[in-house]
């Protein structure tokens, strides 16, 4: 599960709010896609729940633990986060992308095969190495 409870990020000491009063909660095996305008926040409230951003006021919540106090690395093995366009790894296929984590984390490469063919499969795209 993840929650968060009245989140916000802003910069420039305030001035600029990024991420306002934002509170939600995502239950396991629940999709939730975030929709709106470019710099509305949604990229900035995906990168504050794996520690990439850290949240100005709020609590994040992953499985009932406050993401703040978590090793950010151990954290975000567990998280799936798919990159839009620029954390892409362009000189490889899709399914090595997706293939990434597992294959820093050491997974057999049927578990990894496996994991890729469901991802895949979940997004709707063709499983192809």
């Amino acid at each position: 599960m993840i929650e968060l409870r009245n989140v916000q990020k802003s910069y420039d000491g305030g001035a600029t709010l990024a991420v306002a009063d934002t509170s939600v909660v995502v239950e396991r095996g629940e999709f939730l896609g975030l929709i709106g305008a470019s710099g509305c926040g949604k990229t900035t409230t995906l990168k504050m729940i794996n520690r990439l951003e850290e949240p100005s006021s709020g609590e994040i919540l992953v499985n009932g633990r406050n993401v703040l106090k978590q090793n950010p690395e151990l954290l975000r093995r567990n998280l799936g986060y798919v990159f839009q366009g620029i954390g892409l790894f362009p000189h490889r296929s899709v399914a090595e992308n997706v293939a990434a984590v597992p294959c820093l984390l050491q997974w057999e490469p049927h578990k990894i095969q496996t994991r890729c063919e469901q991802c895949m499969e979940l997004v709707g795209l063709p499983f192809a190495e």
